[in-house]
């Protein structure tokens, strides 16, 4: 029987960086538009005791061997939020470090906006306008792509 290889772990890519995933790592985000407001989108407040703990982000984390992205960031919503309604997958882009290591953010529409919960690795839930996001401390890479994608 062959050996699986442990990619839930920490790695250091080419450039000394640290990252959570040796397969790289993947993250789901929820978007609901109403027909007479302002979409709002569903953040995650990590918990303290993961990377950049206490900031606002979407749940994801490491892609396991031979998982896509879109599996990944399905699993670890459900890990970290609980049970999630039907969705329709939008987009799906990467965030590279500069030296191979890649984190997917998996965009999603959802018909409303659905109860998300504290389960693993999560302090607090939110359903937030692109405006609120401005006046949250979002994980630092996270707010590089909202700054970049969500204009």
């Amino acid at each position: 029987m062959r050996e699986k290889r442990v990619t839930e772990r920490w790695t250091i890519c080419e450039k000394d960086h640290v990252h959570w995933g040796a397969a790289g790592g993947a993250g789901l985000l929820f978007r609901y538009t109403p027909e007479d407001g302002e979409e709002s989108y569903l953040l995650q407040l990590r918990s303290r005791s993961v990377d950049q703990g206490g900031t606002w982000g979407i749940p994801g984390g490491a892609i396991r061997e031979g998982e896509s992205p879109e599996a990944a960031a399905r699993r670890e919503a459900e890990e970290e939020i609980g049970p999630l309604p039907p969705y329709r997958v939008m987009r799906i882009d990467t965030q590279e470090c500069g030296a191979g290591w890649r984190f997917y953010i998996v965009s999603a529409d959802v018909d409303y906006p659905f109860p998300a919960f504290c389960v693993h690795e999560t302090d607090a839930t939110g359903w937030f306008t692109r405006k609120e996001m401005n006046n949250l401390r979002l994980h630092s890479e996270f707010r590089k792509w909202v700054d970049k994608t969500l204009t």
